[in-house]
């Protein structure tokens, strides 16, 4: 490294042009930021692709793109990834597998562009193909001693060393009596009797994290189902007019709050839900069809181009209190009066968490409602490091409160031309466990911890989604002992789960048991240590 006279700083963006055009001038701005930053180090960078008149932006669209930029670089040379919007990892991820020199994922944290959520996404896809990296994140950047420094440090020596002192081996920690017979047991039970995981075409918007190999999962007891976008919309076209109806008369008296326009292109219209609901009752029927215990569907990026969006139907299955759907074949309700555990975009490391957690909390009479977010942005507030966990609108009614506290909004025309609703809400106060699963480097793992769930004044709440995306549903969460520099160093996903309660030694007790490592985060830990 310290030979190296040029640094590459490669653009890498969204499949979507108009999210590489909505994003370019920041991380122009960016460019230039990190281009000084080095300049003052004595390093020279050259950027990658170029800017494209045509195009309005110079981010890498495509992973044929990345390829292309790749060959023009030294195999050997420093490579920096700036990320400033989201993008789809695997643009990069192949080209990455080869190249000899140093990597760097730079990411500006931000909560207005998602650049911090691309960034842990690119680090856990590059963990899963066993390609060695470092990560770092910065909002001022040549004014941020912390950036600085670990820049300096990579350029002398191609590697960040970030402290891992928050991570506690979970082999190593003592648990309750209680939790380990509950663990073993339901190991026990799993191995035993399957829980068949369906997950519809993986690899969804780039997250290669997202996609497990199912030889390890299998061992585990989680078999995956592989299904076909095609045919859930082949399903869609089966269930009536009058069933979907009347799953929307359901929620509508429930007091599930939609904002309904008259503008099919920009507001939410009366088709667009009615089309959700054909897409729920047709999940519903797969789950009944395959044996499935847990159903994830990536909306993008292909069904976007063919129904409303899928999220509404997803806080749907993650609820308890969800319209009835009975299976064709025998005509009894799907998993009647519990959630069917959805997992969002199809990231299957976010299913296993969702469904063991799902187990735990049933068994223990407790509310057993689980979700994913991106884990989108964060910042201080009164002493304490306050995450902003938001997602597309898939999180359960159960989380803010019930369905009077549920918002459907139209998804935003930018990323949803069809549009669709959310299910959206702010999540209520309260004690939550949150898990994240992953494979990295041939191994199968789990993270977890404890954290609450804040009640924010209504500035701060208001300010939070201004800064994110209103129209969907937001947790804000503290966890201490792993605040912003902790996760960003080591978080193995940009999703994290998250249900209410503490449930953390019997989700250990159990991926003990299913021989999945285990690690705790953050303070959650200091009362498990053994003496």
């Amino acid at each position: 490294m310290a030979s190296a006279k040029t640094v590459y700083l490669v653009s890498n963006g969204d499949f979507r042009e108009a999210a590489c055009v909505a994003g370019w001038a920041l991380q122009n701005k960016t460019l230039k930021q990190v281009g000084r930053a080095l300049k003052t180090l004595g390093y020279n960078t050259e950027v990658l692709p170029k800017f494209d008149k045509k195009k309005k932006h110079g981010f890498l669209t495509r992973q044929s793109e990345g390829t292309e930029a790749f060959s023009k670089i030294d195999p050997k040379a420093p490579v920096i990834v700036v990320l400033n919007i989201w993008a789809y990892a695997h643009h990069v991820c192949g080209p990455l597998q080869t190249h000899q020199g140093p990597i760097l994922l730079l990411a500006n944290f931000d909560g207005t562009f998602p650049g911090l959520v691309a960034l842990l996404n690119h680090s856990a896809s590059l963990d899963r193909l066993n390609v060695k990296h470092s990560r770092l994140w910065s909002e001022t950047f040549s004014n941020d001693p912390f950036f600085m420094d670990n820049l300096t440090a990579w350029l002398k020596t191609g590697v960040i060393k970030h402290s891992t002192n928050h991570l506690h081996n979970a082999a190593k920690l003592k648990l309750s009596p209680a939790a380990e017979k509950l663990g073993k047991q339901l190991a026990e039970t799993i191995k035993r009797e399957r829980r068949i995981m369906g997950q519809f075409d993986p690899g969804c918007m780039g997250m290669l994290n997202a996609v497990m190999d199912p030889a390890k999962l299998g061992a585990a007891g989680m078999p995956i189902e592989y299904l076909n976008q095609s045919d859930l919309l082949a399903e869609m076209a089966l269930v009536s007019d009058e069933e979907a109806q009347k799953h929307l008369n359901y929620l509508l008296r429930k007091g599930a709050n939609f904002h309904w326009g008259v503008n099919q292109f920009t507001d939410l219209v009366y088709d667009q839900v009615l089309s959700q609901m054909k897409m729920y009752a047709a999940a519903c029927r797969f789950v009944a069809r395959y044996g499935l215990s847990t159903i994830g569907i990536p909306y993008q990026y292909g069904l976007v181009r063919c129904v409303p969006a899928s999220d509404l139907v997803e806080g749907m299955l993650n609820n308890s209190d969800r319209p009835p759907v009975k299976s064709p074949d025998t005509k009894q309700a799907v998993f009647q009066g519990k959630p069917i555990p959805h997992f969002n975009e199809g990231d299957i490391g976010a299913g296993v968490p969702q469904l063991l957690m799902n187990e735990i909390y049933t068994m223990k009479g407790m509310p057993p409602e689980t979700t994913l977010h991106d884990v989108r942005w964060g910042g201080e507030y009164d002493g304490k490091y306050v995450w902003v966990f938001l997602i597309s609108g898939g999180a359960p009614p159960a989380h803010f409160g019930g369905w009077k506290k549920t918002h459907v909004y139209r998804q935003p025309p930018g990323y949803f031309p069809l549009g669709g609703g959310t299910c959206s809400g702010v999540s209520k106060p309260g004690i939550i466990t949150w898990a994240r699963c992953y494979e990295a480097f041939g191994q199968m793992g789990m993270d977890c911890g404890t954290g609450e769930v804040l009640e924010l004044p209504e500035s701060e709440l208001e300010n939070r989604l201004r800064s994110t995306n209103p129209e969907w549903p937001i947790a804000n969460v503290h966890i201490p002992g792993y605040g912003r520099d902790e996760l960003m160093a080591t978080h193995m996903s940009n999703h994290i789960v998250m249900g209410y309660g503490d449930i953390l030694q019997e989700l250990v007790a159990l991926c003990r048991n299913l021989g999945i490592k285990t690690r705790v985060a953050g303070d959650a830990a200091k009362a498990l240590k053994k003496k």
